[in-house]
């Protein structure tokens, strides 16, 4: 490794050591907390639409406030009220597997995703992309070079 890309990579480093000290103060500084984030994923993943309205032949209807339970508000993300009577026409929740998805991550209950060849960050060596370009086209017209050259066997 040059003394250059040493150089860079280590400028990369603190880069993101400072972003990631902001990062951690800001969130220290508003009290999200990794406790509190997932008491929301949590929330939201086992609300019950049952706890919050009421279905019957006439339709649906919200549950008496004191039936609520605000967890189960917490994952409201959407109320549409019919125009003409005033009921709830649509109530829609967040995703809820978004929701389980997150938290078995946080929990370790499911296996990283598997990345292939093509998914890997290449490795910044320090070489200049457009030079690496340039050999590898060099060795392709080589290649064609040499095979144009070659007589071709006869049959």
């Amino acid at each position: 490794m040059s003394i250059t890309s040493r150089w860079q990579e280590r400028r990369r480093r603190k880069a993101a050591q400072a972003a990631l000290g902001e990062m951690t103060e800001r969130a220290a500084r508003l009290g999200i907390t990794p406790e509190r984030v997932l008491e929301e994923y949590r929330r939201i993943a086992f609300a019950n639409l049952s706890h919050i309205v009421h279905w019957s032949d006439t339709g649906m209807s919200f549950k008496p406030d004191r039936e609520l339970d605000p967890d189960d508000i917490a994952a409201i993300a959407e109320i549409v009220e019919s125009a003409k009577e005033g009921k709830p026409y649509r109530v829609k929740l967040y995703d809820k597997k978004a929701a389980l998805d997150a938290i078995a991550r946080y929990l370790g209950m499911m296996p990283p995703p598997v990345t292939t060849k093509e998914d890997e960050p290449t490795r910044d060596d320090g070489e200049d992309p457009r030079e690496r370009l340039i050999r590898k086209l060099d060795r392709l017209a080589a290649q064609i070079a040499k095979r144009s050259a070659d007589p071709k066997p006869e049959p």
